[in-house]
């Protein structure tokens, strides 16, 4: 536990909150060792994980399965309604018994829906890993679908829909994701509601048939449990899982052309700003580069962005960039909620940083700072059961081999300021970026007058 203490001090006190005093330079990077782990494949194609971590007497069992939002196939939301409704009965349990029976083990059931891939989740104690499993092959392979159930994920699911559909935030992501993804299915942001209302049990089980399959799914499990015994239990419990077949997935075609997209939000008090434009995916040698870059200039609380537009000039309260990454692709973007007569000034400042950045190498000392905060966040992303899960998959669906673990600090620390600077020249490009601004149609004409503006998008 002391490399983890060290490295949390690191964190506090020489993170981005003290990047605008003089940091502390980064101290010598030590490898990260994985915990012990075990893999086997089970004959329909199931790989299961076993990962032994932690003191505390739990564990948690999730099944991965590479399906999400991009295997809607037009049936908009089926995957986030279907994950939603195997919790609701199998075809011996009612929603209510199989709630009963997660709580009996110390535990509960939980889904989660993503773009690319989606889970089942219980964390119990150690003692009723095998019973886990065993639920869990339950709901994976016998869900019983009801009307009922049905038709109030759907109401519920739509209402929240409509909320988040009337944010401004959301609107400029779902305009900035249409620009830049085009036709895949990652430009799509929101579900159509008369598409989800549509739904029918049928189009939920065949989602479940095609998708929830052993040959797409990876079952993991983490913390404190005898392994023979979860062993055998899974071995059972999944024996019988379809095999089905692993999914083949499109790269995007991405947006290589400026593009300016201004939507009307009539007397809006402030602007909702996206800028930026498609980057490396994490299977590429820069990824861990370019995100060391994105923490320096806008990715963190102190970073050069936040610093400028947020403490220095008031435009705004929580800016921040981030590299979103999908497999097979990723993006770059600032995002800022910005006072409605400061829209233009704050797209200039945030240009004036790319600028600076890509022509200006940082400080060491600077760049040591962002270093140190990027190694403490790193001990947090594999301090708990679930963080190394989220981890290890990571590795699995961008193809990365479980060294990428055990290097990565020592790749950040690699970095010189030369390298950072030269990062942002070649993936930080003005004139490929895509500007979405979501505000009051009066605050148009700031935008032309900002010189790099006026002349990407010929305003």
């Amino acid at each position: 536990m002391k490399h983890i203490a060290i490295a949390l001090c690191a964190l506090l006190l020489s993170g981005p909150a003290a990047a605008k005093e003089a940091p502390p330079s980064g101290g010598q990077a030590k490898d990260f060792k994985l915990t012990q782990t075990r893999d086997i494949q089970l004959d329909n194609g199931l790989t299961v994980t076993f990962i032994h971590y932690g003191k505390t007497p739990k564990v948690t069992l999730r099944l991965v399965t590479d399906t999400g939002n991009v295997d809607d196939n037009g049936k908009d939301a089926v995957s986030d309604i279907s994950y939603q409704l195997l919790t609701e009965g199998t075809q011996t349990l009612s929603g209510k018994q199989i709630a009963e029976a997660a709580a009996e083990m110390g535990g509960q059931v939980n889904t989660s829906v993503g773009p690319n891939s989606s889970f089942l989740q219980m964390d119990v104690l150690s003692e009723f890993a095998p019973d886990a499993a065993r639920l869990l092959a339950d709901l994976a392979m016998h869900p019983k679908f009801a009307q009922g159930d049905l038709e109030r994920a759907v109401t519920n699911f739509v209402r929240d829909l409509k909320v988040s559909k009337s944010q401004a935030q959301s609107q400029a992501t779902e305009a900035f994701y249409q620009v830049v993804y085009g036709q895949h299915p990652y430009a799509k942001v929101f579900a159509d509601e008369a598409k989800v209302q549509a739904l029918t049990l049928e189009d939920v089980n065949a989602y479940i048939d095609t998708n929830l399959v052993a040959k797409r799914s990876h079952l993991y499990v983490s913390g404190q449990f005898d392994e023979g015994q979860a062993e055998q239990a899974i071995r059972q419990a999944f024996a019988a899982m379809r095999a089905g077949q692993t999914r083949t997935l499109d790269k995007p075609v991405m947006q290589a052309d400026p593009s300016l997209v201004f939507i009307d939000r009539p007397q809006a008090p402030q602007s909702t700003i996206r800028i930026g434009l498609p980057v490396v995916d994490p299977s590429h040698p820069d990824y861990i580069g370019l995100a060391a870059m994105n923490t320096l200039l806008g990715g963190a609380f102190s970073s050069r962005i936040t610093s400028n537009i947020r403490e220095d000039k008031g435009y705004t309260y929580s800016p921040g960039s981030s590299v979103s990454p999908r497999v097979g692709a990723a993006i770059w973007y600032e995002a800022a909620d910005v006072t409605a007569e400061s829209t233009g000034p704050a797209i200039a400042e945030i240009i004036k940083e790319i600028k600076r950045l890509q022509t200006e190498a940082p400080a060491t000392a600077e760049l040591d700072g962002f270093k140190n905060y990027m190694s403490g966040i790193y001990v947090l992303q594999n301090s708990s059961r679930t963080a190394i899960i989220n981890q290890l998959w990571n590795l699995k669906s961008h193809g990365l081999p479980l060294s990428r673990l055990e290097t990565y600090l020592q790749s950040v620390n690699a970095l010189t300021p030369e390298q950072i600077s030269a990062l942002a020249a070649k993936y930080l490009p003005l004139e490929k970026m895509t500007l979405v601004v979501v505000g009051d149609p009066s605050v148009r004409s700031q935008l032309a007058e900002v010189p790099e503006l006026k002349a990407i998008y010929k305003l």
